[in-house]
């Protein structure tokens, strides 16, 4: 338990704040006994720190520069051009080309980024299979290729060749390049 009188403070009295001066605390930081309130501590594995004792960094892994993203943006649009022409031209082969989208896409991206993840390299990738999916519709629509449209009714009027299997191939890519990004 800490030692509230090396503080020269009672431990029965209400403290503010360092960070938030209309905020009573009872709470000190752990190292440097600097009042804080819920919102300021940190859990370490010695107690509540404040941020400046907590020394939170981002890990290197998270850390991600705005030249990594520049190299996975351009990456992933050559990633999904690539896997989106293939599903365009051979429309038969879909879940194949949509699964070589799930998983080339997120490697180009990891490759381009040095390995890092996170939430703006996970939104990258999910841009870039929603682009690949987008092109490749507008590749069977240009080249009118022969595509059976499903024969739901929900699905009979849509454009670009969508069907209820388009959707779970497009939802299986997304669900890949999210994973491996995060």
């Amino acid at each position: 338990m800490l030692d509230f009188n090396t503080h020269n403070h009672d431990p029965e009295a209400p403290m503010y704040c360092a960070n938030h001066p209309k905020v009573e605390t009872y709470l000190r930081c752990g190292k440097c006994g600097k009042p804080i309130c819920a919102k300021c501590r940190v859990s370490t594995p010695v107690g509540f720190r404040c941020y400046d004792c907590a020394n939170l960094s981002v890990l290197p892994t998270y850390a991600v520069s705005p030249s990594y993203y520049l190299k996975s943006v351009l990456a992933a649009l050559a990633a999904a051009t690539v896997s989106g022409a293939l599903m365009g031209f051979f429309p038969n082969f879909e879940f194949w080309a949509a699964l070589l989208m799930g998983i080339i896409v997120p490697e180009a991206i990891a490759m381009a980024a040095n390995q890092k993840r996170g939430p703006g390299l996970q939104a990258v990738g999910v841009v870039a299979v929603l682009y690949g999916f987008a092109l490749s519709r507008v590749i069977m629509e240009v080249f009118d290729t022969m595509i059976f449209r499903s024969t739901l009714p929900i699905f009979r009027n849509w454009p670009f060749f969508i069907n209820q299997y388009t959707i779970m191939w497009l939802a299986l890519a997304l669900f890949l390049a999210y994973r491996r990004l995060k």
